[in-house]
C-alpha cells in the first residue's frame, strides 16, 4: 500500500500545541485572548537582513515589551516566522511557565521605541519618533474587515473624520451631539449619578459585531483630543458663537447664515492672524491656533465644491496628526479661528465658481502658509511626527499655481498607499492559523 504521506497540517497543529502548552494547562482559567502577534517590516530600499539579524530583532522586541525578557527561563513561549525577505511575524502566547501573565503594559509603545533603536544600529531607514499623542491605529481585525468590504478606510478612521467635522466650530456640547446625530452616527452618552455627562461613544450604522450589535467607539479611542474632557476645553473659552463682525457684542447661540464667500473671507482674515500668533506667540496660544487650524480645514473640506472636496479631505486628514501635541492649548487665543470654522459650516456648500471659487482659493493659499508655519513650530519643539504631517498637504507646491475655477486639487493629496516605514510595529491578539503563516 502506498504511503499516504504526512498530513500537511500536522506541523502547524504541533506548533500551535507547543505554543499553547501553558495556556492549555490553565484549563477554564486560561485567558480568552492569549495570542500576541507582531509583524515587523523593513522599508523598500533597505538591505536584506539575515535570518540571524531577524532573530535578534525578534528577541529585542520581545524583551522590550516584557513578553520574553532576556534570561527569563519562565518567559512566554514564542516563535518568529519569516516567509518573505523584508519582514517577520512574531507570535507569542501570553501565559508564562509559572502560569502567570507577562507584564507587557504599553507593549506597543515599548516595541516602537526599541524599533527606533534597531533602525539606527542596523543602518535602516529611520522613522520619526512619536510622543504618544497620535490617534490609535486600526487593529488588524478592523483593517481586514474594511478590505473584505472593499473600503479604503476602516470604520474607526471614518468615525474619527466624522467626529472631527462635527466638532469644527461647535460652541456647546448640545450642538456637538446634534451634529453627530445629523451626520448619521449612532450616539450613546454616559451619565454620572450626579447627572453630569461623563463621556460618549459613537458607532457607524451598519457596522455590527458577530452578535449583530453596533460596534461603539469612545471619543478617546478615536483620538486623544476627541475625548469629552478635551472637547470641553474648546467650549470653555468664550467667543466662538459671536458673529465675526460683532466680536465685542453679546453672544448669539443661533449662528448667522453667511454667504460662503463671506465666510471664506473671514476665515482667511482669521488664518493670517493665527499665522502671526504661531510665529510669535507662546506655546499655549500657538498650540490652540494649530488645533483650530485643523477645525478650519475640516470645515472647508466639508463645504467645498465637489471637484476639490476629496482633495481637501485628504489634506485635512494629513494635517490631523499635526493638530495635537503635549503643549497645552489655550483656546481663548483661537476663538476667531474657531468662529471662522463655525461660519464655514453654517454658510453651506460653496459653488466653486465665481466669488465662491476665488475666496476658496484665497483661503487655501493662506492655509498653505499656515501649514508651513505649523511645521516650523513643531520642528522647533522637536515634534517630528507633527512637523512631517504639517508639511504633507502642501507637498512643496506653490498655492499660486491654482486658479479659483480650476477643477484640479488645491493641495496634492497624500498617497493612499503610504510608503512603508523602516520598521513598523502593530500588535493584535489573534489566534495564529496555518494560512496566516
Amino acid at each position: 500500500m502506498p504511503d499516504p504521506g504526512r498530513d500537511p497540517t500536522a506541523t502547524f497543529s504541533e506548533l500551535a500545541a507547543d505554543l499553547d502548552l501553558w495556556a492549555d494547562a490553565l484549563g477554564d482559567k486560561a485567558p480568552k485572548k492569549h495570542v500576541w502577534h507582531c509583524p515587523v517590516r523593513t522599508a523598500p530600499g533597505d538591505r536584506i537582513l539575515s535570518d540571524e539579524e531577524w532573530g535578534t530583532v525578534a528577541r529585542r522586541v520581545l524583551n522590550a515589551t516584557g513578553i520574553a525578557p532576556n534570561g527569563d527561563d519562565e518567559a512566554c513561549r514564542w516563535i518568529a516566522v519569516r516567509h518573505a525577505p523584508d519582514h517577520i511575524h512574531i507570535v507569542a502566547t501570553l501565559v508564562r511557565a509559572d502560569r502567570t501573565r507577562p507584564r507587557h503594559h504599553k507593549d506597543g509603545t515599548r516595541a516602537q521605541a526599541e524599533c527606533r533603536k534597531i533602525e539606527k544600529e542596523f543602518g535602516l531607514r529611520r522613522l520619526n519618533e512619536g510622543d504618544g499623542t497620535a490617534a490609535k491605529r486600526p487593529t488588524s481585525a478592523e483593517r481586514h474587515k474594511a478590505e473584505r468590504q472593499g473600503k479604503q478606510r476602516t470604520v474607526r478612521e471614518k468615525l474619527r473624520e466624522t467626529v472631527r467635522q462635527a466638532l469644527a466650530g461647535t460652541a456647546t456640547e448640545t450642538e456637538f451631539f446634534d451634529r453627530l446625530k445629523a451626520a448619521g452616527l449612532l450616539v450613546r452618552t454616559r451619565v454620572l449619578p450626579s447627572g453630569d455627562l461623563r463621556g460618549y461613544t459613537v458607532a457607524m450604522p451598519g457596522d455590527r459585531n458577530k452578535n449583530g450589535k453596533p460596534v461603539f467607539y469612545s471619543g478617546s479611542t478615536l483620538a486623544p483630543d476627541l475625548s469629552l474632557p478635551r472637547i470641553r476645553n474648546r467650549f470653555d473659552a468664550p467667543g466662538v458663537v459671536t458673529a465675526p463682525d460683532s466680536a465685542d457684542g453679546p453672544q448669539d447661540h443661533s449662528p448667522q447664515r453667511l454667504a460662503p464667500s463671506r465666510a471664506r473671507r473671514g476665515a482667511t482674515h482669521a488664518a493670517w492672524k493665527a499665522l502671526l500668533v504661531i510665529n510669535r506667540g507662546d506655546d499655549g496660544a500657538a498650540a490652540a491656533q494649530i488645533a483650530a487650524t485643523g477645525e478650519v480645514l475640516d470645515a472647508l473640506a466639508k463645504t467645498s465644491a465637489l471637484h476639490t472636496r476629496q482633495q481637501l479631505r485628504e489634506a485635512a486628514w494629513a494635517f490631523e496628526r499635526a493638530s495635537r501635541s503635549h503643549a497645552r492649548e489655550e483656546f481663548r487665543h483661537s476663538q476667531q479661528l474657531r468662529r471662522a470654522a463655525r461660519d464655514l459650516i453654517h454658510s453651506g456648500p460653496a459653488s466653486g465658481r465665481g466669488e465662491d471659487g476665488a475666496t476658496t482659493a484665497m483661503l487655501i493659499d493662506t492655509l498653505f502658509f499656515l501649514a508651513l508655519a505649523t511645521a516650523h513650530w513643531h520642528a522647533q519643539h522637536h515634534h517630528a511626527q507633527q512637523a512631517a504631517a504639517a508639511q504633507q498637504p502642501p507637498h512643496h507646491r506653490s498655492p499660486s499655481r491654482y486658479s479659483a475655477n480650476r477643477a484640479g486639487p488645491p493641495w496634492p493629496p497624500p498617497s493612499r498607499t503610504p510608503t512603508r516605514p523602516a520598521t513598523t510595529h502593530r500588535h493584535c491578539y489573534t489566534k495564529p492559523s496555518p494560512s496566516a503563516n
